[in-house]
């Protein structure tokens, strides 16, 4: 069965870098494979939401709905969210069943503001952004942290490496090495 690698975590956690990682190792090893992320959706097919709990929640429903079709072709998918709430997280377990397989990326919050890869927390703390640094973040339950990478006591190079060794477990013994 193919699966469907689920990062999520806040905003500079590092769940992007660590799903492109992710991504490459499997196109290196010619492993059929399917990425997507928030943002991309955001500006894409989710264009037409906005920022509202229920448009969260219909944000991460088509997401999830996309990784079914791609994972139902035999794509492996990988996708990154921030999937901030425990309502978005069932939505996705919902529509993914036993496809999915979640990836918490973790940092505390101070050190996502001090990262800002995208310039997001800047901008709600000068009042551009709504909602962002306000915004709740339910912790992960059981189901939803068997797979933790802590971004702040491995360094990208080591959490790659875990999230490799976590896909070849679901995935059989592909030899996922780093790009090099």
């Amino acid at each position: 069965m193919t699966k469907v690698f689920w990062f999520f975590g806040r905003c500079g956690a590092g769940k992007t870098t660590l799903a492109k990682n992710l991504y490459d190792a499997l196109l290196r090893q010619k492993v059929p494979a399917f990425y997507l992320d928030g943002d991309d959706m955001r500006s894409g097919l989710c264009s037409d939401l906005a920022y509202t709990p229920d448009a969260r929640a219909e944000n991460h429903r088509r997401i999830a709905e996309v990784a079914r079709l791609a994972a139902e072709q035999n794509l492996n998918v990988i996708a990154s969210t921030m999937a901030p709430q425990c309502s978005h997280r069932d939505i996705v377990s919902k529509v993914l069943g036993g496809h999915l397989v979640w990836v918490y990326v973790h940092a505390p919050i101070e050190v996502c503001i001090q990262r800002d890869p995208k310039g997001l927390y800047h901008r709600a703390q000068a009042g551009q952004l709504d909602k962002l640094l306000n915004f709740p973040f339910d912790p992960p339950r059981p189901q939803e942290i068997k797979h933790f990478i802590d971004t702040i006591s491995q360094n990208v190079e080591d959490s790659s490496k875990t999230v490799r060794e976590l896909a070849q477990t679901y995935l059989g013994k592909l030899q996922l090495e780093p790009h090099g």
